[in-house]
This record gives structure tokens, C-alpha cells and sequence, in this order.
């Protein structure tokens, strides 16, 4: 028994190595080597109560390790006692990774000790693989962590992202899980599925970045962007939104300076983070021209003749009721060079027990009891945002970039493809813990799916230029005010055209997967015709 837990713990620590941590490296073979222990330990137990006390363990020591933040979140957001936010940051080890409670509970249902049949072929590995990227794809999850995450850590290497995406790698990586259990446990390899593995990294490598990276910086920039990272802390944001006067002055101050710090370069746009602005915007729905726009906005563009894009609150109306349920949309801002408001965008997927809550028609009520969470009303237009100069770009806000199915809808709604995808944020309630970088490390691959470079703009850290292959170009960390001038060179801001995975999304995958998995019964039944007494097949 000792001896398992001391494997689980082993499991856990290698897995939460291939994502940001406190030891300042990733291993991206971590969650791979990680996951097949845990599943092997999940295989080899006597009953379901033993499976579900080992993945908590699992679970658990993920948890400490590498979601530690929540519980000063959840005091400093939540207003909760260190205590009880602790007691809920423990509950986090129940909807971690929740596939693999759908794989606990199949083990259930099969009869124990008959799991070594089941690694007879490498038939199974590819079933269990494309099962298990089916479930971690589409379970929802708070904050949606996947096996193949790690191999963004080599954005110039896995060119096929583009073709299959994040979800690909994932597939790939748990078909390396289970015939690596296979060749372990029991002394069988598919050469099928090596084969297979074998092709994708060639794959990755021919099909990737077709020159040094270090070139891309160097060629002549195609756009000048600001990112605007003033750093307010969330005591003076909060002070703020609720009109404390010296606190409203000071953040309006602080973004006011630095959107008006002189560059050597003539901006292109200027970029504030999510909910930069604390008071709300009455925009005019019928004619967004004739809304009213703030005296700070005008100022900026007219010294700096360069429009601005800001995050802000979205005020449509008020209730009878006089609640402020679904009466604004937390929204992106794009106010043009002559002091006009001409588009914006509304945040679609709203954070659950932060901006809304998960009950339905029952969320109504309930937002009179907890005035803590904001309850915004969800957005439904996908916006294409265009500057006087031609540039084309589109914005998504906080954790919407973190759902590729999302940006992949978002994309294909759009009649043209934009130079550059925003992503505005605030990760000011998490502090300096692992959040801010995590939330980087996941945002990045969708850069490297769609082709499309990403400048991320954020309050307190950590704003960044992506290139189009989802590498970091140059960046501003956490708790430093200041701005990012961000440089576009020509190569990156170019507009191709949509790539396989925007158009096509899983269904590559599928269609691989169903080539191979016809491959491997065709092998089975031509060794079972040559010999009808061979009862173990290793195709």
C-alpha cells in the first residue's frame, strides 16, 4: 500500500511537471510517463473505492502543487476566511482532470483481474487513446488542462498543429500512455502504433517554422501596437468601480501616462486589459457613433492619432427591480482616431462563480443573495475589428481564449481572417502565484492552431506578444507597470489562409484515427486467416 501511494505521489508530481511550476522548468514527457502510472495503479486495484481514494490522493497532490492560488483567490475575490477558502481550494481535487472519473467508473463495470486481455492488441491502445481525447476534450472544465499542453514548449516543432490542433497532441500522447503500459507491463509493442507516433514527429518537424525564429524579430515591423500593463492592485481597482474619488483619479491617471508615454515608432492602437475603465459605458446600441466616450479616451487619440481598444463594462440597461442582473456586458471597446466609439465586442463565456453561475433561471434569485459575483449578460456577436490603417483583429476575454471549439467558431463566423488575435485579461485576483503563468502556457496554442499571432494584455502581468507559431517574442512580467510596444513584423501579421484545424477541428483526428483503427483489423484478420490457433496478436 505504501508502495502505491508512494507511485501516485511520483504519478502527480510528474504530471503537474509538464506546466508551469515552482521549480522553473517544464518536462513535457511528465504527464505522459505521470498518467500511465496513475492508470496502471487504477487498473490494478481491488474495487471502485480503491480507485477514487487513489485518484484523490492523485488529485490532491496536483492540487497543492500547482492550484495552490485558488484559495487566495477565493479570499481575495470570494471574500471568504483563509479556512473555509482552503476547504473549497481541497474540492478542486473532485473536478480536476474529470475524465478520468468516467474511466474509474467503466473499470467498475468490467470484471476485476480482466484488464491484461484488453492489452492483447495495439487495437486497444487506439481505442483507448481516441476514448480518453474524446473525454478530456469535451468535458467541461473550469480550467481546461490536457495531456498534450506540454508540447507548446516547443512552438517551432509541432507544425501540425495547425493541422489537428491541441487536441491531436493529446491523442498522440495517450496513445504513447497505453503502449507504453503495454510494453512495461506486458512485454508488447505495436508496431502499428510506433509506426504511427514515429510519423507524427517527423511530421512535426517537417511541416514546422520554415526559419530561424530569431529572423522574425529582426524583419521590418508591419504594426505598432501598445499593451498597456498599469498594474492596479485589486484594492484600488474595486475602490474604483465603486467611485471612491482619489482611487478613480489615480487609476485613471496611471493608464492616462502610460497610453501617453512617447514612442519612437507611430502607434498603431493602444490596448488597456480587461475592465480597465471602472465606470460603465452607455453605449448607444442603435448608433454605437453617437455614444458618449469619456474625455480620457478623446484626449489619448487625438495626441496620440492612434485609436485605443479598452476593456470596460458595457451598461445596456437597468432592471425594474432595480438588480443588476444581466444588465451589462463585460466588453472590449474599440474608440477610433476622432474620438468614436465604432465596435464592440461582448465576452461570450463567462467564468462560472465569478461572472455568473451555473443554475440557470435560477441564477436571478439567487444574484440578490450574492452581490460578490457580477452575473453579466453573455455576449452573441462575433466582432472583427478593423483600425483606420487596415488592421484587422479580433479580441476574446480572459479564459474565452483557453477554449479552442470557441476561437475555431469565432474564426469561421468571420467573413475575413484578422491580422491579430487580442486577448484581454485581468489575473490581478490570483497575485504572483502559478495562475498567471499557467493561464499563459495554455492561451498559447491557439496561435499555434490558427496561424495567428496573439498580443495579450493584462493589468497586472503578464502582458505578451505571441508569434503565429505560439512561441513568446517578448513580454512584460508580472507586477511591473509599464508598456509593451509591441513590434509585428510583416511575416507574422500577414493573413493565410484558415488553416485545416479552424476549418475542420477534430475531424482530421477522427479521420486518422479511423484509417488506423480499419488498418488494425484488417492485420487481425489476415494473422487470424494465416493462423487460426494464434490467440495473442501484437499488430
Amino acid at each position: 500500500m505504501v508502495k502505491t501511494y508512494a507511485l501516485l505521489l511520483l504519478a502527480a508530481l510528474l504530471y503537474a511537471q509538464g506546466f508551469p511550476n515552482h521549480l522553473g522548468f517544464i518536462f513535457p514527457l511528465g504527464p505522459i510517463f505521470g498518467t500511465a502510472l496513475l492508470l496502471v495503479q487504477l487498473f490494478k486495484a481491488k474495487n471502485a473505492k480503491q480507485r477514487v481514494l487513489y485518484y484523490l490522493y492523485y488529485n490532491t497532490v496536483i492540487n497543492i502543487h500547482s492550484f495552490a492560488w485558488i484559495t487566495g483567490t477565493l479570499e481575495e475575490f470570494g471574500k471568504l476566511p483563509f479556512i473555509l477558502a482552503a476547504c473549497m481550494n481541497s474540492l478542486y481535487a473532485l473536478v480536476f482532470n474529470p475524465h478520468i472519473w468516467v474511466v474509474i467508473f467503466i473499470l467498475s463495470l468490467l470484471p476485476e483481474k480482466k484488464y491484461k486481455y484488453f492489452f492483447q492488441t495495439g487495437l486497444f491502445s487506439l481505442i483507448a487513446a481516441g476514448l480518453m481525447t474524446l473525454l478530456e476534450y469535451y468535458t467541461p472544465q473550469q480550467f481546461p488542462v490536457m495531456i498534450g499542453q506540454p508540447w507548446i514548449d516547443y512552438p517551432y516543432h509541432i507544425g501540425l498543429a495547425k493541422v489537428f490542433g491541441l487536441v491531436g497532441f493529446s491523442f498522440f500522447s495517450y496513445l504513447i500512455v497505453f503502449d507504453l503500459i503495454r510494453g512495461v507491463r506486458y512485454r508488447k509493442i505495436s508496431w502499428v502504433n510506433f509506426s504511427l507516433v514515429s510519423a507524427f514527429v517527423v511530421g512535426n518537424i517537417l511541416y514546422s517554422a520554415p526559419s530561424d525564429p530569431e529572423q522574425k524579430i529582426q524583419q521590418t515591423p508591419a504594426y505598432h501596437v501598445r499593451l498597456v500593463q498599469a498594474n492596479i492592485s485589486n484594492f484600488l481597482k474595486i475602490d474604483s468601480e465603486q467611485g471612491g474619488f482619489h482611487s478613480v483619479e489615480a487609476v485613471l491617471k496611471k493608464y492616462l501616462d502610460l497610453s501617453m508615454a512617447p514612442s519612437p515608432n507611430q502607434l498603431d492602437l493602444i490596448v488597456w486589459p480587461e475592465t480597465a475603465y471602472p465606470f460603465p459605458i452607455y453605449t448607444n446600441s442603435k448608433n454605437l457613433l453617437a455614444t458618449k466616450v469619456p474625455a480620457t479616451f478623446s484626449q489619448i487619440v487625438y495626441e496620440q492619432n492612434s485609436p485605443i481598444l479598452f476593456g470596460g463594462y458595457d451598461h445596456f440597461g437597468d432592471n425594474q427591480d432595480n438588480s443588476y442582473y444581466h444588465t451589462e456586458y463585460n466588453a472590449a471597446l474599440l474608440i477610433n482616431t476622432i474620438g468614436q466609439l465604432e465596435q464592440v465586442y461582448h465576452k461570450h463565456v463567462l467564468i462560472p462563480f465569478g461572472e455568473t453561475l451555473p443554475f440557470g433561471f435560477l441564477n436571478k434569485k439567487i444574484s440578490q443573495l450574492v452581490p460578490e459575483i457580477a452575473f453579466f449578460k453573455p455576449g452573441d456577436k462575433k466582432v472583427l475589428f478593423e483600425t483606420e490603417n487596415g488592421l484587422k483583429f479580433m479580441t476574446t476575454i480572459c479564459y474565452e481564449k483557453l477554449r479552442p471549439e470557441f476561437l475555431r467558431n469565432y474564426l469561421n463566423a468571420l467573413d475575413d481572417k484578422p491580422h491579430l488575435m487580442l486577448n484581454l485579461t485581468n489575473d490581478s485576483w490570483y497575485g504572483d502565484t502559478l495562475e498567471p503563468e499557467l493561464h499563459l502556457f495554455l492561451a498559447r496554442w491557439r496561435s499555434a492552431e490558427l496561424d495567428i499571432p496573439t498580443l495579450r494584455s493584462t493589468n497586472t502581468g503578464i502582458s505578451v506578444y505571441i508569434n503565429r507559431h505560439g512561441a513568446e517574442v517578448t513580454r512584460l512580467a508580472y507586477n511591473v507597470t509599464g508598456n509593451l510596444d509591441a513590434q509585428i513584423s510583416q511575416n507574422d501579421a500577414y493573413i493565410s489562409a484558415p488553416t485545416l484545424f479552424q476549418r475542420f477541428g477534430i475531424l482530421n483526428l477522427l479521420l486518422v484515427w479511423l484509417v488506423f483503427f480499419l488498418f488494425h483489423i484488417f492485420l487481425l484478420k489476415y494473422r487470424h486467416e494465416k493462423n487460426p490457433d494464434l490467440s495473442s496478436h501484437r499488430p
